[in-house]
This record gives structure tokens, sequence and C-alpha cells, in this order.
């Protein structure tokens, strides 16, 4: 029979708990585009901030899909990049598969506005449960706040 677990956060380095990742940049902080090879990448000037965002998390999502880590960072903000390295989200991501079993897929991502910024949501499928990922973006189109959130999680065989 499924039970749910307590929320709890995982903020940019300190592990409270292995079923909850959460990484947020603080209001105010300032924000820059993700870099690559020197060059700053800018968006089109017709591309929604959601659209912009869409991108940005399936990005994201495909990185952590291939183990990509650096690839997975590479549109944070300058303050979630300086608070939550490439290499605590493997550490962090990693995780997962020892609560949750294999993954299994991901499903469909839908977008919203939540406190004033674009979040891209999307269920992550596991054998013993579903994590909802969601990628909140800031005015500039960069990612401020990844949080994998469980959902739905049975207990181990």
């Amino acid at each position: 029979m499924p039970h749910r677990l307590p929320m709890l956060l995982l903020l940019a380095g300190a592990f409270l708990a292995p079923t909850v990742l959460r990484a947020q940049a603080t209001a105010g902080d300032n924000t820059e585009p993700a870099t690559q090879n020197g060059l700053v990448a800018a968006p089109p000037a017709n591309v929604s901030a959601h659209a912009l965002c869409e991108a940005h998390a399936n990005t994201l999502f495909d990185a952590l899909d291939s183990a990509h880590y650096d690839a997975a960072s590479a549109d944070f903000d300058a303050a979630l990049r300086a608070r939550y390295s490439a290499a605590k989200l493997k550490q962090d991501y990693e995780v997962l598969p020892s609560e949750y079993g294999k993954m299994l897929g991901r499903g469909r991502p839908h977008t919203g506005d939540m406190g004033g910024h674009t979040v891209v949501m999307a269920p992550m499928i596991f054998e013993r449960g579903t994590i909802t990922a969601e990628v909140h973006c800031n005015g500039e189109g960069a990612v401020s706040d990844l949080r994998l959130l469980p959902t739905q999680v049975m207990t181990k065989p």
C-alpha cells in the first residue's frame, strides 16, 4: 500500500532527506545567463518566458537522464550555480534510485506561473514511486530553483 512521506527539503548542500531535492536561489540575487565556451547565449527576442523555461527544463531533464550534470546545471542562474554545483546535483540525483528504484520514464511536462515565476512540472516515474520535478525560472529565463518532490511513494519489497 502506498504511503506519503513528509515533505523534507534539501537546500543546495544541506542533505536533510534523500527523498526531496531543493536548490533555491534567494530573492534579489543577481542573475546571469549560462555561458558555453565563454560565450553568452541570448534568447531570441520573440521567445516567451514559458517557452524559454520549457526549453531549459527539457535540457535539464534530458541531461539528468544521460548523467550529464554539468549540462543539467548550465542554465542555472548565477546564485543557484554558486550554491548548487553540478557535483552536488549529481550526488543528490544519484541517490534517488536507492529510494525509488529504477527510473521508468518521465511524464508530459506542464507549465504555469507560481509566485511570479514560470514553473515547469513533470512527473518522474520510478519503480517504487513518482516524483514531481519542478523547474522554476526567473524573469530572464534562467533556472532559479530545482525541486524533486515525492508525490507517491510505495514501500520497498
